[in-house]
């Protein structure tokens, strides 16, 4: 409801009262993404698709500053009012502008200082998504759910071992581990595949199987040949570093609360994770401060999960194909069983933590096929995760004989 001030009534300071309107939930798009974030809808006003809802907080401050009985109908002089405040306040900070934005035009703030609130209200604790997927009641929260600013040539008979042995090795000087490239944050050196893929029809080391489900949908999913992708949804063209996967829109979804939620976590997403892969592993780089959770084994098969959170700015080894081809030698001796080769990343959400992975609201599946290629060519040479002593078949050999019989003759109407 929009406040009707008097000239006894003295102008609010412009940056406690900013805090209290992002608070109270009133303007559709403002609203906190973290306890010191907030995002402002800014619409350009020659949009023909501009709506009173769009500059409902620049009326509302040209009402409280007494300056809507100089510009009674003039949208273009309230937002020049309201952002001449914005900009003069120190408390204040402009960390993304997405006002060129074809869907959500917007620009995020952060708060530097709370310095000169002493006359507005305590800030709330940022509000976090429900846990829709609980069996509790709506009421329950999780923090964890929306809290994306926390600080959010090969043998013809025997191809596999041999392929696996032109794989470089520390003997051979290769950093393997990509330690010192952590350190520093440093971009990871990019080499070309390796010849000995190319010779005997294998995928490079950057052909990748990229899914994309929103819970139970699948919204998206693509093959490329890549050695750099970037994952996001309000990302700046100027900013896009890698080959990009947006994230898609919330179309294909029916559900209203998986909507809502859906669309707040992509709401906090700019620059999203970017993705490097070379011949030593794949890493991610998450560059927002949205909550990305990543795991390379079903978690549904975890059975004491402990949520891996990639760190923000952070280069971080995601999968090590040094690790899997050694896997891949002991699967194929039959010493162990399949290795994993699928990288799971959950935005905003913990992952694993005991929940069904269909229960997330935003999760990518990422597949390296070169290890897809190489899994199946073991299994065609006899390896297997079925063990003798595992395999206990319970069947019954008349089963279908008696199943017939107690059906009794078919009936026959004439």
């Amino acid at each position: 409801m929009t406040t009707q001030w008097s000239s006894t009534v003295a102008k609010p300071q412009f940056g406690p009262w900013l805090i209290q309107q992002v608070e109270s939930r009133q303007y559709e798009g403002l609203y906190m993404m973290s306890p010191d974030t907030f995002r402002i809808p800014w619409k350009h006003n020659a949009r023909r698709n501009l709506e009173d809802e769009d500059v409902k907080i620049f009326k509302e401050w040209a009402i409280v500053s007494g300056k809507i009985k100089e510009n009674p109908a003039n949208k273009a002089k309230w937002k020049t009012n309201f952002r001449c405040a914005l900009e003069g306040q120190k408390m204040f900070k402009k960390i993304a502008d997405n006002s060129k934005d074809q869907d959500k035009p917007h620009k995020v703030y952060c708060i530097i200082s709370p310095q000169g609130t002493q006359n507005a209200e305590p800030i709330q604790n940022p509000i976090f998504i429900p846990q829709i997927y609980a069996d509790q009641t709506s009421q329950n929260m999780e923090q964890d759910l929306y809290n994306p600013m926390e600080t959010m040539c090969i043998n013809q008979q025997d191809p596999v071992p041999q392929i696996l042995d032109t794989l470089p090795s520390p003997q051979n000087g290769y950093p393997v581990s990509g330690a010192q490239f952590l350190q520093n944050n440093t971009p990871l050196p990019v080499q070309p595949p390796y010849t000995t893929a190319y010779q005997h029809n294998l995928p490079s080391f950057c052909n990748l199987e990229i899914t994309i489900n929103y819970r139970k949908t699948e919204v998206s999913k693509t093959v490329l040949d890549s050695h750099l992708v970037q994952f996001h949804y309000q990302c700046n063209p100027s900013e896009v570093r890698g080959h990009p996967i947006p994230f898609p829109s919330i179309e294909k979804l029916i559900d209203h609360k998986q909507i809502y939620y859906t669309q707040r976590l992509l709401d906090s997403i700019q620059r999203g994770l970017l993705l490097e892969v070379n011949q030593y592993g794949i890493y991610g780089f998450r560059q927002d401060m949205c909550n990305v959770f990543v795991c390379t084994s079903d978690p549904s098969e975890i059975q004491n999960p402990e949520p891996q959170k990639l760190r923000q700015n952070i280069r971080e080894q995601l999968f090590s194909f040094e690790k899997y081809i050694s896997d891949l030698r002991e699967f194929k001796g039959n010493r162990r069983g399949s290795p994993d080769y699928t990288i799971y990343l959950c935005f905003g959400e913990k992952l694993p933590d005991g929940k069904p992975l269909q229960k997330k609201l935003i999760v990518v599946k990422v597949v390296p096929l070169i290890c897809r290629e190489l899994h199946a060519r073991a299994q065609l040479d006899g390896a297997s995760s079925l063990q003798n002593d595992n395999v206990s078949l319970q069947i019954s050999h008349n089963s279908l004989y008696e199943l017939i019989n107690s059906l009794g003759p078919p009936s026959m109407d004439i």
